[in-house]
């Protein structure tokens, strides 16, 4: 009898250990298609695949079999990558743009972002003590993966986005002044500061290398006469009544910190200033089942002390603890944004 017993539970561990394996096995073909796609961009079958293209084309001008070729563009296809033909191959049409950059970001920025994050996966079971946080370089990496530059598209984006919040758009085109607080490298700084040709801003970012390349950028953009770009934590600024208008990218502040940083943004802006922010990531308490995904996310970021996933709700009462009136919870097209205003005329 327990010998039956034994065997049962046997057979059962057995299909238990190969029900893990196969789960790990569906888990590393994300990997495996990042391994594949960055090679194949390194080795320029990509751009070649911005135009049809056969196999035997990408054989002869890349030293390789047919076959060889043909197997990768086999899981190129069906991975959604590459778009078969009658007789021919070419990129999907999302992965054309990614390649195209019209984003505003090249296809290394995602490859970057991932190897940071399976890096901070690594890191999430050390101890606290032997964790490391991000270096400059690191948050440079994150920043540029949120950062789109301000390509006709994402133009058209925040010109959808400034039609529903017609008193912070009328602010802008009046010149403002803008505060941005939590920069990155300016997406939407740079990308607002293209829109309204009178507006001057002034950009606050914490980490040194993000703040340069936010320079750069807006040389490139041809709005560095507009703007300034100040490396310094949020809290140190000494402003009273400067500005009309305040963008804080709230989600990558860590809980100490929104207290005092929201104190000091009420005291830059000018009595019935506004301040906007945005509900970046959605609260997972509103999700039935929430994905790997998002608790992957939820993860990342709370190992760099960012306040992840507070709802547009909290943020509007935040605001009122902090001194603001008449607070707005907004749909746009990036989500739900919170608008409030400083007391005063």
């Amino acid at each position: 009898m327990n010998e039956n017993i034994e065997q049962a539970e046997g057979l059962e561990r057995l299909q238990a250990a190969l029900a893990a394996r196969s789960a790990m096995r569906s888990w590393a073909e994300g990997a495996e298609l990042i391994e594949l796609v960055q090679a194949a961009y390194h080795a320029g079958w990509l751009d070649q695949l911005r135009g049809e293209t056969t196999a035997e084309e990408l054989a002869a001008s890349n030293g390789v079999s047919v076959e060889q070729v043909s197997n990768v563009l086999t899981v190129l296809t069906s991975a959604g990558v590459v778009q078969a033909k009658a007789a021919s191959f070419c990129l999907s049409t999302t992965f054309d743009a990614l390649v195209d950059g019209v984003s505003g970001f090249d296809m290394t920025v995602p490859f970057d972002a991932v190897d940071l994050a399976r890096d901070q996966a690594r890191q999430a079971v050390q101890p606290t003590d032997r964790r490391r946080g991000l270096d400059g370089g690191q948050a440079l990496v994150l920043a540029r993966d949120w950062g789109l530059r301000p390509t006709i598209g994402v133009q058209q984006l925040y010109g959808l986005i400034y039609q529903a919040l017609p008193e912070y758009r009328d602010r802008l085109e009046q010149g403002g002044p803008l505060l941005d607080v939590g920069s990155g490298v300016g997406g939407a700084l740079l990308t607002t500061l293209t829109l309204f040709d009178e507006l001057h801003a002034v950009g606050v970012e914490i980490v040194p290398e993000i703040a340069a390349e936010t320079r750069r950028r807006a040389q490139e953009a041809g709005v560095a006469d507009r703007l300034e770009v100040r490396a310094i934590d949020a809290r140190a600024l000494n402003e009273e009544s400067a500005f009309t208008v305040s963008y804080w990218a709230q989600p990558f502040f860590s809980t100490s910190t929104r207290a005092a940083t929201i104190a000091t943004i009420f005291r830059a802006l000018q009595p019935g200033g506004l301040l906007l922010m945005q509900e970046l990531f959605p609260p997972l308490a509103t999700q039935d089942e929430p994905s790997i995904r998002a608790q992957l996310d939820q993860l990342f970021y709370r190992q760099q002390n960012a306040s992840y996933g507070l709802s547009a709700e909290t943020l509007a009462t935040e605001t009122g603890e902090a001194g603001f009136q008449d607070a707005q919870i907004v749909a746009s097209p990036l989500g739900r944004l919170v608008l409030a205003r400083k007391p005063g005329h």
